[in-house]
């Protein structure tokens, strides 16, 4: 019965970062989405690949207003951070 219940809560939680994934275009502007891609969350942490190291940089500065969007979206504390990586 546990096994079970850690199954289905791991599909949950899978599940829930998917969407979380998924919002990354409805949360950023279009230019942003056509110039990085979400990767992963881990732990709430988003990683996104940027297309050049300019754009990883501009984006960091962007961050806390894109983490509140995400959350806002989302409806709950789905993203803590965001860690942008360039050569995407």
């Amino acid at each position: 019965m546990t096994q079970l219940l850690k199954d289905i809560l791991g599909d949950l939680t899978c599940a829930r970062d998917v969407r979380v994934i998924l919002l990354w275009t409805e949360s950023v502007s279009a230019e942003i989405a056509r110039h990085t891609e979400p990767v992963k969350i881990r732990n709430r942490v988003l990683y996104i690949n940027a297309k050049s190291p300019v754009w990883a940089q501009e984006l960091t500065f962007l961050k806390p207003e894109i983490i509140k969007k995400l959350n806002d979206k989302a409806g709950y504390e789905a993203v803590q951070d965001i860690r942008f990586k360039a050569g995407g």
